[in-house]
């Protein structure tokens, strides 16, 4: 879940910090003996090692340098996780966190098949993020640059103007929107992240452990397109965004796009290839099955 929309919150700690240099030498003394809380630790490296020993995608997480995300835990409820790109957060539920604590990241392998495709669904959104703001051009690999190239492409066509479900229980409904550049990243966002998240999920469902993650063999791959068939005609696939409008958020926190709008061949495919580095031939069959499954009743849009 990207968070576009930015909340101010009070920081307690640039206070606290200023009271501390009016305060005698004896008080600064007991402040510094005191217990405190340890600060949050980074992630990232011991995420990486983790996937990497696990088996999960990585190559992706290099790229990203590890002081450009901000990864902090909350206790919250009206998503499992969130991503400010404003401020380049990444905001975890509290039970990500080893002891539930708020300090590290948990273990990976203790996690379920939901939570490391939650945690995969936000890493997209880092990586999105980074490419296109905290990463110059010419430090790209050419990978990366294909990510960029295939994400601004469809960013200009595919969720500008769009149609959406006002109801997402009626998708033969829709409406026409013209999204601001904002609200189009933040589809484009959803759209990728919803499918890499499916994309871990139903992997690890399939082989049951990440240990046991091999090679795909003809019966795994048959079940792998069923299922990627159910879901891209389930709609289970589709992105979203939280509209700009107070009053619209009102009567639907988020909208979603009309399966006209869902993920393309191309994405997919991308998406498969460069972040999930699944082999070729599983990366060209879920491109047909996509292609295949693509509810194409509604007359394309134009693209300026």
């Amino acid at each position: 879940m990207t968070g576009t929309k930015t909340r101010a919150k009070w920081i307690g700690g640039l206070l606290a910090g200023c009271l501390l240099l009016l305060a005698p030498e004896w008080a600064v003394q007991a402040a510094e003996d005191s217990p405190t809380p340890p600060a949050p630790i980074n992630p990232w490296p011991n995420l990486v090692q983790q996937a990497d020993a696990l088996g999960l995608p990585t190559g992706f997480l290099k790229e990203i340098d590890p002081d450009f995300v901000k990864v902090e835990f909350e206790d919250l409820h009206t998503y499992a996780a969130e991503y400010h790109p404003e401020h380049h957060r990444m905001i975890l539920n509290l039970r990500l966190s080893f002891n539930k604590a708020g300090g590290a990241l948990t273990d990976l392998e203790k996690m379920t098949h939901h939570d490391l495709s939650l945690l995969y669904h936000e890493l997209l959104h880092a990586y999105l993020d980074f490419l296109f703001f905290g990463a110059g051009p010419d430090t790209l690999t050419p990978e990366a640059k294909r990510v960029l190239g295939l994400a601004n492409e469809q960013l200009r066509c595919q969720y500008r103007f769009i149609r959406i479900n006002p109801i997402r229980q009626r998708r033969e409904v829709t409406e026409l929107r013209f999204l601001s550049k904002e609200d189009a990243w933040e589809v484009l966002n959803e759209t990728w992240g919803v499918f890499v998240g499916w994309a871990v999920w139903t992997k690890l469902e399939l082989y049951r452990t990440p240990e046991s993650v091999g090679q795909w063999t003809a019966p795994l791959m048959d079940e792998w397109a069923q299922r990627l068939a159910a879901a891209n005609q389930s709609g289970e696939l589709l992105g979203y965004y939280e509209p700009d409008d107070p009053e619209e958020r009102k009567v639907a926190r988020k909208r979603y796009v009309a399966p006209s709008h869902g993920i393309t061949p191309e994405g997919a495919k991308l998406l498969l290839e460069l972040i999930l580095e699944e082999p070729q031939e599983l990366v060209n069959r879920s491109g047909k099955v996509i292609e295949t499954t693509q509810n194409t009743s509604a007359e394309p849009l134009p693209c300026n």
